[in-house]
Formats: structure tokens, sequence, C-alpha cells
């Protein structure tokens, strides 16, 4: 297992901020993330929010999957012929920021 990719995201009051990691689909990733800054009372979470997998070889999808508002506050999976993944920091208000690595294993 070696990092392939760390990643940050950092944002301040309500909003949505996305950041899409380009990926390998011959390789195996674990990602990883979590909140490293709440500052205030406002609600705050990291989540994968979309993957694109290699379904055969000439065909390609791309998977949206929002999870619901009262999922948890870090992500942790492992992704399997996917060519990107689409990481989110959603926030209702105050400072905000996740951290996360995307390791190949």
């Amino acid at each position: 297992m070696r990092p392939a990719w760390t990643y940050w995201i950092g944002i301040t009051g309500s909003t949505t901020h996305s950041l899409t990691v380009s990926l390998n689909p011959d390789r195996v990733y674990l990602v990883t993330g979590g909140l490293i800054l709440t500052d205030g009372e406002d609600y705050a979470r990291v989540y994968i929010g979309a993957v694109g997998h290699v379904v055969e070889s000439d065909m390609w999808g791309l998977g949206i999957r929002d999870i619901p508002d009262d999922a948890g506050c870090g992500l942790v999976e492992v992704l399997r012929n996917a060519y990107c993944v689409v990481i989110k920091l959603k926030t209702t208000g105050g400072k905000h920021r996740a951290e996360g690595v995307i390791y190949e294993l």
C-alpha cells in the first residue's frame, strides 16, 4: 500500500465543494478522508459524491452517490475498476476543512 494522492478541501459558509481525482482503472485504491477542522456549531460532512467505473473495455459509467445528510463525517472505501472519484465537502455554515489520502493497494 502506497499513497497515490493527498487532498484537502477547505470552505467557509453554507456550500458544497467537490474535488475530482483521476484513477487508473487497472489498480485498486483505498479512499480515506475526514473532517480535521470544524469551527462553529454548524453541520459539515465529507463523502464520495460519484465514482466512475469501467463496466466493459468500451463502456464507462459514472455513478452518482450523494449520501443522505445523516451519514458520518469520514470516509473509507475500496475502489476497483474506477477511473475517477469525486470527493465532496458539504457545510451549513462555519469554517470546515477535510483532508484525506488515496492509497494504491
